[in-house]
């Protein structure tokens, strides 16, 4: 009885930890001038999401900046390309970060998901952090 409840407890503990979506992040370098950001503002972010996006980046909004933070996340809709659904797709959507100047790109992050949105969300986070530090180190 003892080695069967050991038995389904490892069990279970793999069936979770195997169910980590491992996901990258790609991520382009910052190109301004400097390598950094003097201000950022963060345009139609929900509070939540705005408060974490600025701790990221470790600069406050400014409304009055040229360099404008969008989030974006995108789920695929209803797929109706055979191929994809017998083999299964490899990721559901994705989560964006990107500063822009007017139509220009100066940093841009991303990492897809297959169920856990808020999950990639966290890995585009903690990369923001890394290349803000990185960056910062740099100059």
């Amino acid at each position: 009885m003892q080695t069967d409840k050991f038995f389904y407890s490892f069990l279970l503990l793999l069936l979770l930890v195997g169910c980590k979506e491992e996901f990258p992040t790609y991520a382009t370098p910052i190109t301004t001038t400097t390598g950094t950001f003097s201000c950022l503002h963060y345009m139609g972010l929900e509070t939540i999401e705005k408060q974490k996006v600025e701790q990221a980046f470790g600069i406050e909004d400014n409304s009055s900046c040229p360099y404008v933070v969008t989030l974006t996340r995108y789920h695929v809709g209803e797929c109706s390309n055979l191929e994809v659904k017998s083999v299964g797709g490899d990721f559901n959507g994705y989560v964006r970060i990107e500063v822009k100047k007017g139509f220009m790109c100066y940093y841009k992050i991303q990492s897809d998901f297959k169920h856990d949105a808020t999950a990639a969300f966290e890995r585009v986070l903690e990369k923001v952090k890394i290349d803000v530090n990185q960056e910062k180190k740099s100059n």
